[in-house]
């Protein structure tokens, strides 16, 4: 919906960039990646909580700032919260996941491919640029 919102500035076969953000109050609700599937997490503006599950069940709560980063280790179960009055801006960078929606293991994806507008994708076997958006990129 209109309160997460994930725009994708970097694909390439072997990682993805991506911009998003999220309204005050948003949450991504829990998810799992798959093991390989590692993030990392930069915020650019307002405030986000991490919550990571650990294997015996109890939790670990990441609070994140301006410039402040989280690792999500891949197959750990997280979700994300938007906190205070002013909307979270992030950075994340993950592997890129060639079929969409296929490494998810558990949790609704906060992400739809098809939905995305994307700014630059690079198919680097190939060497060629598969997508481009003039107004967001220079080639």
């Amino acid at each position: 919906g209109e309160d997460i919102e994930t725009y994708p500035l970097v694909i390439t076969n072997e990682f993805k960039l991506l911009y998003f953000e999220m309204a005050p109050g948003a949450t991504i609700d829990w998810h799992t990646h798959t093991p390989a599937f590692d993030e990392v997490a930069l915020c650019l503006a307002g405030t986000a909580r991490y919550t990571l599950e650990r294997e015996d069940g109890s939790h670990q709560t990441l609070d994140v700032g301006p410039r402040e980063s989280v690792y999500v280790p891949g197959g750990a179960r997280h979700r994300i919260d938007a906190l205070g009055d002013d909307r979270h801006e992030g950075l994340v960078a993950m592997p890129s996941d060639p079929v969409a929606r296929v490494e998810m293991l558990e949790g609704a994806s906060p992400y739809r491919i098809e939905d995305w507008p994307v700014a630059l994708w690079v198919d680097r076997r190939r060497d060629e640029v598969v997508e481009s958006d003039d107004d967001a990129v220079s080639t």
